[in-house]
C-alpha cells in the first residue's frame, strides 16, 4: 500500500498519534499529511508526531473542520500517510514572517537544489508537485503565491490554516508556527493531477473595473469610479442595505483564459467592502452565482481521474463547507471522495496559481 488514510478523535495529541501508529500497523511512511482541530494545538500534534516518527518528513495544519475518505469531522485529525510506493522524496521549506519580511525566493532555490537542480527537475517535471499551506492571519497569501510563481514553475497547490478556537497554526517537522507558510515538494513515483474546482458561472456578462482597492488589507472602494456597494446592488437588482445576503451566493471572478477565479466579499466597512482575497486596480471583475456543488464537483473530479488513485487531497473552502452543511449535502459531497483514499479540511483561502476562495483546490497522486 503506498498511501493510507486515517482519522481519530482523542483527548489530545499524544492519545490521537497512538491510535494512529496503531492503525497504521507495520506501513513505514516517508512523508505524513495532516489536518488537526485547532483544540489539539495545545497538545502539539506536530512535536508528538515528530517524536514517533523521527525519520519522516511532516507537515500540516490547524482545521475548523476535517474530511476523511466519505465523512467530514469536527475535532478530529485527518492523516495521510504516504510510503516509498508513492513519493519517492520530499523537501520541507518554511517561510516564516510572511506578512512583514518574507523571503520565497531562498527555500525554492534550496528546494530546487536538493532534488539535483532545476534542470533535473524540468526532465522529470510530470513528478514534482507542491504543497502549500499558508499561515491565514498574515493575509499575505497574494503575495506568496505570486512569488512562488515567480520562482519556480513546480506547481503549489494548497490552502490557508483554519480553526475553530484559539489561533491558527501551521505545521513542519515538529514545530508550530504563525505568520508562516509550509513548503512540501513532493517527487512522486507515478506522477500526480491537478484540479481547480468550484461551483459558480457568470451572472453578469457585463464586466467591471476595479478603479479604486487597497490590495494589502483588501478591501475595495470603487467599481466604474463609483462606490462598489451601489455597483454591486445594481448588478443584482437588491436593495443596497441587502447586499451582505449575496456575498456568498453571488462572489466576484476574475476571468483568465476561460477559468473563473474566485473573490469573495467578506463584510461592508466605511466606505467599502472587505474581500477574502485582494484585487489590484485595474482588474476586470464579474458577478458570478453559485451552482450545484454536487453535481460540479462530481464533473469534474469524473473528468480527471480516470483511474483509482493512491491517495486525494482536498483543500476546501470553509464556505463550501458550510454550504453542503446548510443545504443538508454533506452526505452526498463526501460519497464523492468516499470513492477514493483521502483527506482534506476546510480552509480560509485556497492556492492554485494564485489566492482565491468559494473554491476547492485538489491534488491527486497516481
Amino acid at each position: 500500500m503506498a498511501i493510507k488514510a486515517i482519522s481519530v478523535k482523542s483527548s489530545d495529541s499524544v492519545a490521537a498519534v497512538s491510535e494512529f501508529k496503531k492503525q497504521l500497523g507495520d506501513f513505514s511512511p516517508t512523508f505524513i499529511l495532516f489536518f488537526a482541530s485547532s483544540i489539539y494545538d495545545a497538545s502539539n500534534p506536530a512535536g508528538v508526531l515528530r517524536d514517533n516518527f523521527p525519520g519522516c518528513n511532516i507537515i500540516g495544519s490547524t482545521s475548523h473542520s476535517e474530511y476523511y475518505n466519505n465523512e467530514l469531522n469536527n475535532s478530529s485529525i485527518s492523516f495521510m500517510a504516504m510510503d516509498k510506493d508513492s513519493i519517492d522524496d520530499v523537501c520541507v521549506k518554511v517561510v516564516e514572517d510572511i506578512k512583514d519580511n518574507p523571503n520565497y525566493s531562498i527555500p525554492i532555490r534550496e528546494t530546487h537544489e536538493y532534488f539535483g537542480g532545476y534542470d533535473n527537475i524540468l526532465d522529470n517535471f510530470d513528478k514534482y508537485a507542491g504543497i502549500v499551506i499558508f499561515e491565514g492571519s498574515s493575509k499575505s497569501e497574494e503575495y506568496g503565491m505570486d512569488k512562488i510563481g515567480n520562482s519556480t514553475d513546480i506547481l503549489y497547490v494548497g490552502g490557508t490554516s483554519s480553526e475553530t478556537e484559539g489561533t491558527s497554526k501551521v505545521y513542519a517537522n515538529g514545530q508550530s508556527y504563525e505568520n508562516a507558510a509550509v513548503l512540501a515538494t513532493l517527487k512522486t513515483v507515478n506522477g500526480y493531477k491537478v484540479l481547480k474546482t468550484q461551483s459558480a458561472e457568470v451572472f453578469s456578462d457585463k464586466g467591471l473595473t476595479v478603479t479604486k482597492s487597497d490590495v494589502k488589507n483588501r478591501i475595495m472602494y470603487e467599481l466604474d469610479n463609483r462606490p462598489v456597494d451601489e455597483v454591486y446592488a445594481e448588478v443584482l437588482g437588491v436593495d443596497k442595505s441587502k447586499i451582505s445576503d449575496y456575498f456568498v451566493s453571488n462572489p466576484l471572478g476574475v476571468l483568465a483564459n476561460g477559468e473563473i477565479f474566485i473573490r469573495t466579499f467578506d463584510q461592508i466597512l466605511d466606505g467599502g467592502i472587505s474581500l477574502h482575497c485582494g484585487i489590484p486596480e485595474g482588474t476586470e471583475i464579474h458577478i458570478l452565482k453559485i451552482g450545484d456543488i454536487i453535481e460540479d464537483t462530481k464533473n469534474a473530479l469524473d473528468d480527471i481521474i480516470t483511474e483509482k488513485p493512491a491517495g486525494v487531497i482536498n483543500f476546501n473552502c470553509l464556505y463550501r463547507t458550510l454550504e453542503i452543511t446548510n443545504e443538508n449535502l454533506i452526505k452526498p459531497y463526501c460519497d464523492l471522495f468516499g470513492r477514493y483514499t483521502s483527506i482534506g479540511f476546510s480552509t480560509y483561502g485556497e492556492a492554485f496559481l494564485g489566492h482565491i476562495n468559494e473554491t476547492s483546490t485538489i491534488l491527486i497522486i497516481n
